[in-house]
């Protein structure tokens, strides 16, 4: 094939383009207009095939969507329908297991109303059975109840009449010692009224009395503090060391060295000493109601200061220490801090009382 030179293209080319009918289009070119003709023809006819080839993948591609959507809404449709149809089989399923339950739930209340209205006819008959019982029970426990009251009663006026009784004898003692209380003395001659049964409150009131007169009684020097011979009474005498005049503010008791000494009536130790000009070894009680005892010319003290001390309790023993002429017991008993005779209070054990039970 012959090559074609560049200088052998005319400066200028007639391009006609005619039509079935004869009309046509006539264009000039220039020979340097040519190339850049062509590359424009070429990318252009280059642009058309890619837009083809994309409009054509792009139509398969929908096309390939279009396929699948109408696939998928078929599945949507198919899973929906067996959705609905399970659910509706599922639903018959649960309400036919309810319906069952709900019989039985009912059978089982019914079968509980029988049994309560049997049980409660059992009850009525057996309460109806047993009314004459119980009321023979409700007697039985009315008729111990008053036999206990009875008992209960005699009980109080029994105590009554002892803590009547046990409070005048102690009136009676403190009475006889010098103490200002009221004797009480029984006078049924010419008396009468209506009767009034005693009641709790009266003997309550009757055993604070006695209780009363029991503490005061235990704390007064009551009786003999040891056994012994009275060689020195209360009041004035000579003295047995230089005979003149003096005043004896105790008694004094004779004894054997070491006789025990006991305590008159219960207290503290207020002092337990030694004075070797006076009574030697001796020990002071208070009794915390204005009675104080004094216990002088000891062998020997047992009892500390602050002790507590109770009526007959060992406090010394016998001896003949301090201003002393020989063995015996100083005893003395102090009223609001002045001696006082202990004469009335050592008689209060010769008396004699029949103490009721």
């Amino acid at each position: 094939m012959k090559k074609i030179a560049y200088s052998m293209i005319p400066k200028q080319l007639h391009l006609v383009i005619t039509g079935e009918t004869g009309a046509g289009l006539s264009f000039v070119v220039r020979r340097d207009h040519v190339a850049i003709l062509l590359a424009v023809t070429l990318s252009a006819l280059t642009a058309l095939a890619v837009g083809t080839w994309l409009g054509v993948g792009f139509f398969q591609e929908r096309n390939s969507l279009a396929l699948k959507t109408t696939l998928q809404a078929d599945a949507l449709r198919e899973l929906s329908k067996n959705f609905e149809q399970n659910l509706k089989e599922q639903l018959a399923a649960q309400k036919n297991a309810w319906q069952a339950k709900e019989y039985r739930y009912n059978a089982q209340v019914q079968n509980l109303k029988e049994e309560k209205e049997e049980i409660i006819c059992r009850y009525e008959e057996e309460i109806a059975s047993g009314d004459i019982s119980i009321a023979l029970k409700i007697s039985g426990l009315l008729a111990e109840l008053e036999q206990e009251k009875q008992e209960k009663q005699e009980l109080l006026e029994k105590t009554a009449v002892r803590l009547d009784e046990r409070s005048r004898m102690i009136e009676s003692v403190m009475s006889r010692i010098g103490v200002d209380v009221k004797v009480g003395k029984k006078n049924t001659a010419n008396s009468g009224g209506p009767f009034i049964a005693i009641d709790e409150k009266y003997s309550e009131s009757l055993l604070t009395r006695s209780d009363k007169y029991i503490k005061t009684i235990r704390r007064m020097p009551l009786g003999y503090p040891m056994q012994g011979r009275l060689t020195s009474g209360f009041g004035r005498r000579s003295d047995p060391f230089n005979n003149r005049p003096a005043f004896h503010a105790g008694i004094d008791l004779k004894g054997k060295t070491g006789q025990k000494i006991k305590a008159t009536a219960d207290g503290t130790v207020k002092t337990s000493s030694y004075d070797k000009n006076g009574f030697g070894n001796f020990v002071i009680l208070r009794h915390g109601n204005g009675y104080e005892t004094v216990f002088g010319h000891m062998s020997k003290r047992l009892v500390k200061e602050g002790e507590k001390v109770q009526r007959g309790q060992l406090i010394g023993l016998m001896g003949n220490t301090g201003r002393s002429t020989g063995p015996h017991l100083h005893y003395e008993v102090r009223y609001k801090g002045e001696p006082v005779n202990p004469k009335k209070y050592l008689s209060v054990a010769k008396l004699s009382f029949t103490v009721p039970e």
